[in-house]
């Protein structure tokens, strides 16, 4: 993996940490485990897609996904 890319996921966790504190206990829990397996890391991802767009951006003027 290219420094640009480990650059990037930084980024990306700095930011969803920063938009969704509560993922932050769940972050940590991943990266803190010895071993973290598969289902460690789709549990995560299907907590964060669980949400959709109007939650993470309450104000947003667009209107709902049909």
């Amino acid at each position: 993996m290219t420094p640009a890319a480990i650059a990037l996921i930084i980024s990306l966790v700095e930011e969803a940490v920063k938009e969704e504190p509560a993922i932050q206990a769940d972050i940590v829990n991943i990266f803190t485990k010895s071993n973290p397996t598969p289902a460690d890391w789709e549990a995560l991802r299907a907590k964060v897609l669980a949400k959709g767009y109007g939650d993470y951006v309450p104000a947003s003027q667009l209107p709902p996904a049909a």
